[in-house]
């Protein structure tokens, strides 16, 4: 059964009628009929008994235009009206000005240009056009002047003489635009007639099916967190009292920093006793790379040869990168304190170890603080963790997490280039969920950590596909459709077989080919629209 309640289906059966009465108008077998201001009216048996010339329906986009145009099969000398309907594709809006030039080119290069100063209302032009001279015509509309002019192609038109035949453009009797054409006959080209007056008086748009590369994603909630061994502290290499450096500028939670800058000053208290005190802790911190050295590498044979996981190996080299910054740190001290302190006990420079933002400081200037006390806080976020938590239900779905994309609420997917997995868990975490985690840049600083985010990732081989939007798939009484435009108001119902969904597009795996245009937004109502029609009363006949 359709989602929505027959109640439901009932109001928009009356939104269909209240859009589609007061635009009703008839087809003729190639086009309507129109009022002298553009409207759509109804054909007396009287009007269709006339010997007029038969009609001619087109339509063509540009990049920035849709152009659907309706007039008389033209006769060298003779006028006849241009009902031409330019819709602006951007956010699918009537043209609200013009001039609009019409040029005809012949294929021998004679040219004959027509001006339509102003839209005759919201979106139409009505110039009264007569080409002089018979021949094969190329038709291009030209809309504004100077360098924002915008051209679009309505294709070839063929001017006969007077009292020749005139000539079929094709089997139906249309003139061709460049890239798509209005057919025009009902069940031939889409019975679904929908106005352009309709279409513009509400959220509606078009978009393209194309050829794409497309793989499923999974939705899951994030946090961005500090990669393991990236956060360090510039503690005082000697006792003493703080001071801010040469600068005099006091770093605050927030600043950046480059690697060695100058954070604040000691000013020591005793100097042997310092000195001492830091050889001793550069010979603990040699240790205690050694002992991580060691065990790294037995963590790394046990993991190549099957016994421990990926984690434990990462835990292993994370404990040897920060037993390095230790020893670094330590290095360090006892060079300020040998290197910048002079005989008559001058301050001592704190340097920032690593390149990155100021998290935290714990003292403030002036303050008296002991040997290897934390003053600043750092963290080195030139790369994080963006930590995905799935759901264990999900994780046999998952061979090989790619193509990261991450939000926070409220804001629009964004792509995370260069982002790598670092690992998967292999075990719940605290809330029950598995981590996923990607190592990704951050070289602007956007990504903060401590942030909650949600994550989008493929997890699995993908393939290629027709690819609509979302919101182009309708459940029509539990059948999968979309809604396919073949000219300016001629439309289909078409049905469709699904495959892989991709966060906001879906792979179409039958009823689909690429280029053909579907209803993005507005689709539920065309689709009412057709099924009111003999309740509706809408005007088209066929």
């Amino acid at each position: 059964m359709n989602p929505i309640a027959m109640p439901h289906r009932r109001l928009w059966l009356a939104l269909a009628a209240a859009l589609s009465l007061p635009l009703s108008g008839c087809l003729d077998e190639l086009g309507h009929e129109h009022d002298e201001q553009g409207e759509h009216v109804e054909a007396s048996s009287e009007d269709t008994a006339t010997d007029e010339p038969p009609m001619r329906a087109v339509t063509t986009w540009s990049r920035e235009l849709e152009l659907f145009m309706e007039f008389p099969a033209p006769t060298a000398g003779e006028p006849g009206q241009y009902i031409t309907h330019l819709t602006h594709l951007s956010e699918f809006s009537p043209v609200m000005s013009g001039p609009l030039r019409y040029r005809f080119e012949r294929d021998d290069g004679h040219v004959e240009e027509h001006v339509a100063e102003a839209i005759a209302r919201d979106g139409i032009f009505l110039p009264e056009i007569s080409v002089e001279k018979p021949g094969h015509y190329q038709l291009d509309l030209i809309l504004g002047t100077g360098e924002d002019a915008l051209t679009i192609e309505a294709g070839h038109v063929t001017v006969t003489a007077p009292g020749e035949a005139r000539a079929a453009d094709d089997e139906h009797g249309h003139d061709h635009g460049t890239e798509d054409h209005e057919d025009g006959h009902g069940d031939e080209a889409g019975d679904i007639a929908f106005l352009k007056e309709q279409q513009w008086r509400m959220d509606f748009a078009v978009r393209q099916a194309f050829s794409d590369y497309i793989t499923e994603r999974l939705s899951v909630p994030a946090r961005i967190e500090p990669r393991p061994g990236q956060s360090v502290e510039a503690a005082t290499p000697a006792g003493g009292m703080l001071v801010p450096p040469e600068s005099g500028e006091w770093k605050r939670p927030g600043d950046r920093v480059e690697a060695g800058e100058a954070l604040a000053r000691v000013l020591p208290l005793s100097g042997a006793d310092d000195v001492s005190l830091l050889g001793l802790d550069l010979t603990e911190a040699r240790e205690r790379v050694s002992l991580a050295r060691a065990e790294r590498d037995r963590v790394q044979d046990l993991y190549e040869g099957g016994v421990v996981s990926q984690k434990r190996l990462d835990q292993a080299q994370s404990e040897y990168r920060v037993a390095q910054q230790a020893l670094e740190r330590a290095r360090t001290r006892l060079g300020q304190v040998e290197g910048e302190r002079d005989q008559a006990g001058a301050a001592i420079t704190l340097r920032s170890p690593i390149s990155g933002v100021i998290t935290a400081s714990q003292h403030a200037p002036g303050e008296m603080v002991a040997a290897n006390k934390t003053v600043f806080s750092l963290l080195d976020d030139s790369r994080v963790w963006l930590k995905a938590m799935a759901y264990p239900g999900d994780m046999a779905r998952i061979k090989r997490p790619d193509n990261v994309l991450a939000r926070q609420a409220g804001s629009q997917w964004q792509r995370l280039a260069g982002a790598e997995l670092a690992y998967v868990g292999s075990q719940t975490e605290e809330n029950g969920t598995v981590a996923v985690v990607f190592d990704v840049p951050n070289p602007d600083g956007e990504l903060i950590p401590g942030t909650a985010w949600s994550a989008a990732f493929s997890i699995g081989s993908g393939q290629m596909a027709v690819v609509v939007p979302k919101s182009a798939i309708l459940d029509d009484d539990g059948i999968e459709v979309v809604i396919v435009q073949h000219g300016g108001e001629r439309f289909e119902r078409r049905q469709v077989k699904t495959g892989i969904r991709s966060g906001d597009r879906v792979a179409i795996t039958a009823g689909l080919q690429p280029g053909e245009r579907v209803v993005t937004r507005g689709a539920y109502t065309v689709l009412l629209a057709s099924r009111g029609e003999q309740d509706i009363g809408h005007g088209h006949a066929h």
